[in-house]
């Protein structure tokens, strides 16, 4: 099994930004692994950028919150539904869906990671991943609780179906492998 990052390509493929600044760092804190459909009303405001790159399936907006166009969704909508909830938003007039990912799984194992803690012992960064193999059996797309704020993480089927899809602007990290 291989466990990576999740992220959008912003080096080759447009990104996203929320447009009220004002309200970014609430916006971005409301994904943390719980559900919030029932409250999403999907009227934040979003653009594109930069806009001289071509647009992707998959435009960037944060580490831990991925966005999909409606390609992306029905090519990977079977990998996803169980994992998280689809909400509606709407960028230059097209439908697209951030992902909540909700599936939060205590699969870290911080013995045989290498972190860099805070003063208080709190989880600052990852350097080097571990997982508990057994937990992650049949997982595609999850979050660990110690960093809900920080990454998307996906399996081997998750990284095959975009591949094989040929859809765009996805990036993945190895983080780790079981092998």
């Amino acid at each position: 099994m291989k466990v990576y990052t999740l992220r959008a390509d912003v080096g080759k493929y447009r990104g996203l930004y929320y447009k009220n600044a004002d309200d970014v760092v609430d916006f971005n804190r409301r994904f943390d692994g719980n559900p919030m459909k029932k409250n999403w009303r999907g009227q934040e405001k979003f653009a594109f950028i930069p806009r001289r790159l071509p647009k992707g399936d998959t435009p960037g907006l944060s580490t831990h919150i991925p966005v999909f166009n409606s390609k992306a969704v029905k090519v990977l909508a079977d990998l996803l539904q169980s994992n998280g909830e689809f909400l509606p938003i709407t960028c230059d007039g097209k439908d697209f869906f951030v992902f909540n990912v909700t599936r939060v799984i205590d699969a870290l194992d911080e013995a045989n990671c290498e972190l860099k803690l805070f003063s208080d012992g709190g989880i600052m960064d990852i350097v080097r991943y571990a997982f508990f193999y057994e937990k992650l059996a049949g997982v595609n797309i999850f979050k660990i609780p110690q960093a809900v704020l920080m990454d998307v993480f996906v399996t081997d089927p998750f990284v095959d179906r975009v591949k094989g899809a040929g859809l765009k602007g996805f990036e993945f990290r190895l983080v780790w492998s079981s092998d």
